[in-house]
């Protein structure tokens, strides 16, 4: 190196520096924002699925006020009493729900008629989100909480799901939600004005958390003592009688 050479300085300036830390620190927030985006997209179409509940809590005291039939743990409306417990859970906009109920309704009849056995229906409602405006789920549950009032709710759960509107679109409306009742054989008017007053929101709700608190996280669910049945093959009434057979042993 002669005298009029000067070494080169490879030091960064104090600016270049702040530049470098300040393009690290974007990319970080970018990375960091773009996962919470992911996260929170995806929680949301799980709960709008009704794969996920969005308040998955231990359900508070149950309400002072519960549907006639209601079960001994408040939970669900019971169809019938024995020593073997079927529970079905199911949502009003859930279109798998419909055809699961179309599917079970013969063995259903068939595991009462032969007695000692516990139905228990618990309507919940996983899917509000996914009407328009969304609370279909749950308006509907509680209109079946007043038809089990009038001793018709399978028949008004039957009429229902018949006039099952489709996702992402209005549900039944109050009027239709009462005129569903004369089509389930309920002819009381004091059904129309329960109806009309809701009083067993607060019941759909604990319902609803019930369910989610049993691991119950989406619609369909069929157990038979507490141990889960698939309702979702070729033959699900022939899985349900098979289930309670063994539950029988």
């Amino acid at each position: 190196m002669t005298a009029d050479t000067q070494p080169t300085d490879t030091r960064a300036t104090d600016a270049e520096v702040r530049a470098m830390v300040h393009r690290r620190h974007r990319r970080r927030r970018t990375t960091i924002v773009s996962l919470v985006a992911v996260l929170v997209v995806t929680a949301a179409a799980l709960v709008g699925a009704g794969l996920v509940r969005a308040n998955n809590t231990a359900p508070g005291k149950a309400p002072s006020r519960v549907p006639a039939q209601s079960a001994a743990d408040k939970s669900g409306v019971a169809a019938s009493t024995g020593a073997v417990r079927v529970d079905v859970y199911l949502d009003y906009l859930c279109p798998e729900c419909r055809r699961t109920e179309r599917a079970l309704t013969g063995a259903l009849d068939g595991l009462r008629s032969r007695g000692g056995v516990s139905v228990v229906y618990h309507p919940v409602a996983f899917l509000d989100d996914r009407s328009t405006p969304a609370g279909y789920s749950t308006q509907a549950a509680s209109a079946a909480a007043c038809a089990a009032d009038a001793g018709r709710f399978e028949q008004y759960s039957t009429v229902l799901f018949s006039k099952q509107p489709a996702e992402q679109g209005p549900g039944l409306s109050e009027a239709q939600l009462i005129a569903a009742g004369k089509d389930a054989g309920i002819t009381q008017a004091s059904f129309a004005r329960c109806v009309e007053d809701a009083p067993y929101l607060p019941w759909v709700r604990y319902v609803s958390d019930i369910a989610a608190s049993r691991k119950v996280a989406l619609t369909p669910t069929v157990t038979v003592d507490g141990g889960r049945v698939d309702v979702t093959g070729s033959d699900p009434g022939g899985a349900l009688t098979r289930a309670v057979a063994k539950a029988r042993q």
